[in-house]
């Protein structure tokens, strides 16, 4: 399909992926429509290519896609607040979940290509590294939701879906409201103040321009099904933090080591949720960023 026939529908574009793909269709001058729950935060995102939409509201759902028309969905939006969703239980299954049904529910019948961004939270941990045929076994309620969603689509039958599964997506944005732990630390960091990170839990840290090439070119091959897209490091979350102090020429002792047990964070998280990225570097040629390498473009764009 040539560039110029694309009509993506994102949601969730106010948020780090979301506006980090605004951007890269705005590069290469593919017709998008950005939508987010609240009002356009992006300076960059031209008030003709926005709409306010909550997904979880089906009929704001079926009159954007119908208004729209769209070749493509990625839906980036979610809330992504692990602990959050604990306290917050109902908003994170209407979003997480009852949001896709909604989509799944406008698209049936349809050639829309649909991409889903699921998550290594799906698992419980029990392993390294995890496949994309292994066994979801979520713990939280963030986790569960995720994988409710990728339920719903196996489910309904609908087969133009690529589901995206991501490990803790770090990047730099504009006017950002979740404050994930990477752009957390970048910031205690720079102000030289002591951070406690767990030395127990493990991930592949996913930078996000990565996340939004494995987009793209799902877009590009017409490829569906699910597949991880990650960093090829897996890393305890105290060593991903020590890296980006040694980054930033910060002496490391202002990262504290502290286990799960004495940080007593409320939603339990997997010990290990690594993900194989095998089968996205065979089939889409994906390749992740070295993660140093990946700190000094992150810079860059400071």
């Amino acid at each position: 399909m040539n560039d110029k026939q694309l009509k993506v529908l994102i949601t969730g574009s106010n948020g780090l992926l979301g506006q980090k793909l605004v951007q890269h269709f705005q590069r290469h001058e593919v017709e998008f429509l950005a939508t987010a729950n609240s009002k356009n935060k992006l300076s960059f995102c031209p008030a003709e290519n926005f709409e306010i939409l909550d997904v979880s509201n089906a009929v704001s759902v079926g009159e954007v896609i119908t208004a729209y028309k769209p070749t493509h969905i990625i839906n980036a939006a979610a809330m992504t607040n692990v602990d959050a969703c604990e306290d917050y239980e109902t908003e994170c299954f209407a979003v997480n979940t009852i949001g896709v049904a909604n989509i799944l529910e406008e698209i049936q019948g349809t050639d829309i290509h649909f991409i889903q961004i699921s998550t290594d939270f799906i698992f419980d941990g029990k392993k390294k590294l995890y496949s994309e045929e292994d066994t979801a076994n979520p713990l939280s309620n963030y986790g569960k939701s995720k994988w409710e969603a990728e339920e719903l689509i196996f489910e309904s039958g609908y087969n133009k879906v690529s589901i995206l599964r991501t490990s803790i997506v770090y990047g730099v944005g504009e006017a950002l409201n979740k404050n994930n732990i990477f752009n957390w630390a970048l910031a205690e960091l720079r102000a030289e103040k002591q951070l406690n990170i767990v030395n127990d839990q493990f991930r592949t840290p996913t930078f996000v321009e990565d996340l939004v090439q494995a987009c793209s070119k799902v877009i590009e091959l017409g490829e569906f099904g699910v597949y991880n897209i990650a960093g090829g490091e897996l890393m305890s979350m105290h060593d991903y933090i020590v890296l980006v102090a040694k980054y930033l020429g910060v002496d490391s002792s202002f990262v504290n080591a502290i286990t799960s047990e004495k940080l007593n964070q409320k939603a339990e998280r997997p010990i290990s949720s690594g993900l194989n990225i095998d089968k996205a570097k065979d089939e889409l040629s994906y390749v992740p960023t070295d993660f140093v390498e990946s700190l000094s473009k992150i810079d860059s764009d400071n």
